[in-house]
């Protein structure tokens, strides 16, 4: 018996040594003591042809790293999800990266969900206290690693404020919306009401541009109604991580039907970030300014013209309900001085739904209020408050 014992393990044993000689083990331990899968690196040949592109996956690995060579072309960002996107890195701002994907378009990244990127891309890196490093970056999960022409920098990650694409690329600062929205009747009453709204916006490494101008017109039986524009310039430059000097500050505003003919305002002031993150921000301002208003008409022993010095405070804020939907606002009150009677009011409350790459739909209530309308020449005194609601659609580049 035991000799048969014997002889029925051999036959046993020498097949499955064998065996394990000419099929080895495809797991490896990870840290965490379990197996995980590993590519089958012979059904993936064309990686080594080109070693940006993605493996094939057939042998259903679940994990998967891209080459520790620098990307030729395209870069690379791992989410905390393990996941990994080729594409390029348009930009980083508010703790929010701007990704452009050929696969999924646009992608707006928060950075709390970016483990780490590799690129060969010479941009420009703004950190806090003012400083500003051009060169090939890496982003770590604690650190910013730059090659410069002066050798390798490491900053800490959480010290980033901003990056901005290339070194003196210019034309990839400039953002902005064009906004249309009309409506008719016809029949008993004959109304044509039309709204424009444009938006350009420059954002440096210090130095932010923002212009905005937004018209209503309309008119019953060919008989004008509605006559408004509004036209705002302002230049920020950061002189600290969330503070800023406002250079220059300039608005024009004309309604025909408040009296208002004419009003510039320009000014100077500074102006403060309270919340700068990927999903909402939130600025205040304030500055002094000269106020020169002209009306449409007056009464006979009245001027038509009005000269100030005043006081303006503004708050901005915009908050990402998701990806593609935001709701944006923008309250502004301002003071006459000596007179303190004159105080003009404007909120706006825009809310955006992005439908493509390009288009968006968006809605737009705009309440305007003269703290001291000027009287038509007839004794008339316009109202003191406006309310536009208005429904358009709109064209981002």
């Amino acid at each position: 018996m035991t000799t048969k014992s014997s002889i029925f393990r051999l036959f046993v044993l020498i097949p499955t040594i064998l065996f394990l000689a000419h099929h080895p083990a495809t797991a490896e331990e990870g840290e965490d003591g379990k197996t995980v899968s590993l590519p089958d690196t012979s059904t993936e040949k064309s990686t080594e042809d080109d070693p940006n592109a993605m493996p094939s996956f057939e042998s259903g690995a679940p994990r998967w790293y891209p080459p520790k060579e620098r990307p030729a072309k395209w870069e690379w960002v791992e989410l905390t999800s393990g996941e990994w996107l080729k594409g390029t890195i348009k930009g980083i701002r508010n703790d929010s990266m701007d990704f452009d994907s050929s696969k999924f378009d646009d992608l707006t990244l928060k950075m709390k969900d970016v483990v780490q990127t590799y690129s060969s891309t010479v941009n420009t890196f703004v950190f806090t206290k003012r400083r500003v490093v051009i060169g090939i970056g890496r982003i770590t999960k604690k650190e910013i690693i730059i090659e410069t022409a002066a050798g390798e920098m490491r900053y800490p990650r959480e010290q980033l404020l901003s990056l901005v694409v290339g070194d003196h690329n210019e034309l990839r600062l400039w953002s902005g919306s064009l906004t249309a929205g009309a409506s008719a009747t016809s029949g008993n009453t004959n109304q044509t009401t039309a709204n424009i709204q444009a938006n350009l916006v420059r954002k440096g490494a210090f130095l932010r541009l923002q212009s905005n101008y937004m018209g209503n017109f309309g008119t019953t039986n060919d008989v004008s109604n509605v006559n408004n524009q509004q036209l705002t310039f302002q230049s920020d430059l950061f002189i600290y991580d969330r503070f800023y000097l406002i250079p220059f500050k300039f608005e024009y505003y004309s309604d025909e039907f408040s009296n208002i003919s004419l009003r510039i305002r320009p000014g100077a002031g500074c102006g403060y970030q309270i919340f700068d993150q990927s999903d909402i921000t939130w600025n205040v301002n304030g500055w002094a300014l000269y106020e020169l208003q002209e009306s449409v008409s007056a009464l006979a022993n009245e001027s038509s013209k009005f000269e100030s010095f005043a006081l303006s405070f503004t708050s901005t804020f915009s908050y990402d309900i998701t990806s593609d939907i935001t709701l944006s606002g923008n309250y502004v009150v301002t003071l006459a001085t000596p007179d303190t009677n004159h105080v003009d009011q404007q909120a706006i409350v825009k809310f955006d739904v992005d439908i493509t790459k390009y288009i968006s739909l968006n809605s737009t209530i705009n309440w305007n209020r003269i703290g001291d309308p000027v009287p038509l020449e007839n004794g008339t005194v316009p109202k003191k408050d406006d309310l536009i609601v208005t429904f358009g659609a709109s064209l981002n580049f």
